[in-house]
């Protein structure tokens, strides 16, 4: 089964592979294979995010009282990378490579930050406290990403 940590990381380099196919798309002009990339690395994203404000930071926020001020930096994090996936989204419509070139270049160091901080210091965490429940949060998490997918 993994440890939290272990299936998240998983799922981040997952989401990295996907963006990854999109910006080969774009580097050569492909733009409708782009869009449809985007779109399965969004929903990925999407899903990521979710596991994570859904399940991962409720059970947190039961079990450890005054986590919910980290974790709402977490959250607002979530809502300026969603924000800038819109703007990315926005410029693959537009086949726009300018524009579609700056707000990756966004996108990849606040991604970057925020990976670092749930990898290095978050995942960890929840591993050691909430350890004793890993089997069901894995498997709430694989449910809600195979209830998404199908």
């Amino acid at each position: 089964m993994g440890t939290i940590c272990d299936y998240l990381v998983h799922d981040h380099q997952r989401c990295d592979e996907l963006f990854a196919h999109v910006e080969t798309n774009v580097a050569l002009k492909e733009w409708r294979r782009a869009e449809e990339n985007f779109r399965l690395f969004s929903g990925a994203l999407d899903r990521h995010i979710w596991m994570e404000e859904g399940i991962l930071f409720p059970t947190f926020e039961k079990t450890i009282r005054g986590s919910g001020m980290p974790l709402g930096m977490l959250r607002v994090e979530h809502q300026r990378i969603r924000a800038i996936v819109n703007r990315i989204c926005d410029a693959l419509c537009r086949s726009d490579p300018v524009d579609f070139m700056l707000h990756t270049e966004t996108f990849a160091l606040l991604m970057q930050q925020h990976s670092v901080k749930e990898e290095d210091m978050l995942y960890p965490l929840l591993d050691r406290i909430l350890g004793s429940h890993t089997t069901e949060i894995v498997c709430a998490m694989r449910e809600k990403v195979e209830s998404t997918i199908q």
